[in-house]
């Protein structure tokens, strides 16, 4: 198969129809996307691409405006590819698989078409797209086989040498291409894919600080209010602004379940205090760290420390 090239530009439509010929145009050169924008009747676009039997690719240069695919386009489409386009001039704001991100000239965005997107070109913009097979890309995706984030910084690390190896893509002659197609997509799809390990790892040591950092908000809360009685996981998730289940769950990442880790902090200083205070009751002590019935404390004090609170002083529990 030689290489075929296509053109389409809304330059020779009427003004009132420019802008359902571009609907009608990308919905044929990729997949069934559902371009948006304002009331404004003309509507300036153009694509330039290049069919080959292993790479497709095409540079689009259009007005602002808005390309989604959506759940209606997902059960229309035959395929499930990956699109990498480069942004040569403008900028848009990308949303797939819960992340929006902004993409600015130089920036690569990817958008995966096996789930909802959405690209809102916010001012005039240029671009060149290369599309990656499904299987070529996915495998390497790691075993949710998703994109990380659907903008790479085109700037620095793999995305840098993924923007500049698009840009040698772009500028290849017809007949160049065509000797080198397979290994120019494969390169493509390999430096993506290294770009969402990159991604992925950097995404995963930021949501970890996060959880380190709500881990020591807890255990500081806990230790303000360990001498109060009305401690509990309800009152700390109030006060902290999380939810119950995810103070459970970043306490259970540690070790820890709030209740064990409360009781263990208030006998610790309740034994301290009793080695230090000897003229001061056990029962006051107690009560003094949030244990509200000294039966409860002498249990806890005995299963924790294998002996009763009394023998810390040699003598009653009470004492």
């Amino acid at each position: 198969m030689s290489a075929q090239a296509y053109h389409h530009t809304t330059d020779v439509i009427k003004p009132q129809d420019q802008f359902a010929y571009w609907r009608d145009a990308i919905c044929d050169a990729y997949v069934p996307l559902e371009p948006e924008r304002n009331a404004a009747t003309s509507f300036r676009g153009q694509i330039d691409g290049l069919l080959l039997p292993e790479l497709h690719g095409s540079t689009i240069t259009a007005q602002s405006h808005v390309v989604r695919l959506s759940a209606a386009g997902l059960a229309n489409r035959k395929q499930s590819p990956f699109f990498a386009n480069l942004i040569c001039a403008g900028e848009a704001v990308v949303s797939q698989g819960g992340n929006t991100m902004r993409a600015r000239t130089g920036d690569v965005y990817v958008v995966d078409c096996a789930s909802e997107w959405e690209v809102d070109f916010r001012t005039d913009f240029s671009m060149f797209c290369i599309e990656i097979p499904e299987g070529l890309l996915r495998p390497q995706l790691g075993r949710r086989g998703r994109l990380a984030m659907p903008v790479l910084d085109g700037g620095s690390g793999a995305g840098r040498v993924l923007a500049s190896y698009m840009r040698l893509v772009s500028e290849l002659p017809a007949n160049e291409l065509q000797q080198v197609q397979a290994l120019m997509v494969r390169h493509c799809g390999e430096l993506l894919s290294r770009t969402q390990l990159e991604d992925a790892g950097v995404a995963a040591q930021v949501a970890e600080r996060v959880r380190q950092g709500v881990l020591e908000r807890i255990l500081a809360l806990v230790q303000r209010r360990l001498a109060d009685s009305a401690l509990t996981p309800a009152s700390a998730s109030e006060e902290l602004g999380i939810s119950r289940s995810y103070l459970f769950k970043i306490l259970a990442e540690h070790g820890l379940s709030f209740s064990a880790y409360v009781r263990q902090c208030r006998l610790e200083q309740c034994r301290l205090a009793i080695e230090a205070q000897p003229g001061r009751s056990i029962a006051d002590i107690a009560a003094s760290w949030g244990f509200e019935e000294v039966s409860t404390f002498n249990r806890a004090y005995r299963t924790h420390y294998g002996r009763t609170p009394g023998s810390e002083r040699g003598g009653s529990a009470l004492r």
